[in-house]
């Protein structure tokens, strides 16, 4: 069993799938006991709708690169099934490429985001008060490990891309 960089990106991937799984937890859990309180105690918590949207905001995120590594998002099947195996390989490579391109870029206007809400001290206008970094890292770390993701994946796919150029 080897323990190099190359179990990083999974143990990454498979961190982001598990907090996933926390995040739709702990909703269903604040939003069952929103239901219990309000029907039963007509109290309210006032914090559901806020801490909700947080939540959707962080699995969505972190759903990101689980979903890669999995070939969760859609393909042109009609399309690639048409290639060869060799330019389907060149397709694919040129694909992650041009996703690292965009991820890459969405990532570093994220972390300028961030860093301007940390800086200027910006707060939610609700009952919390959250700071706004806070939730927005959510964002930058799945979008990271996104980015990690694709990378591995562009590596791949040029190894294999190159293995099948040499084979006569």
């Amino acid at each position: 069993m080897s323990t190099g960089r190359a179990d990083v990106v999974p143990r990454l991937e498979a961190a982001c799938l598990w907090l996933t799984g926390a995040c739709l937890a702990a909703m269903l859990v604040i939003i069952l006991v929103e239901v219990v309180t309000r029907s039963f105690f007509h109290f309210s918590f006032e914090v559901v709708d806020e801490v909700g949207g947080y939540l959707t905001v962080a699995v969505s995120f972190l759903a990101l690169a689980p979903a890669q590594a999995r070939k969760a998002f859609h393909n042109v099947a009609l399309v690639q099934n048409r290639l060869s195996a060799h330019a389907r390989t060149g397709w694919l490579a040129f694909f992650h490429l041009l996703a690292l391109a965009f991820s890459l870029t969405v990532t570093v206007a994220m972390v300028r985001f961030v860093y301007r809400s940390w800086q200027q001290g910006d707060r939610a206008s609700t009952v919390l008060q959250t700071s706004l970094w806070i939730p927005q890292s959510v964002m930058v770390i799945g979008m990271a490990v996104l980015c990690l993701v694709l990378a591995a994946e562009l590596v791949a796919a040029l190894r294999q891309f190159r293995s099948a150029e040499q084979i006569p």
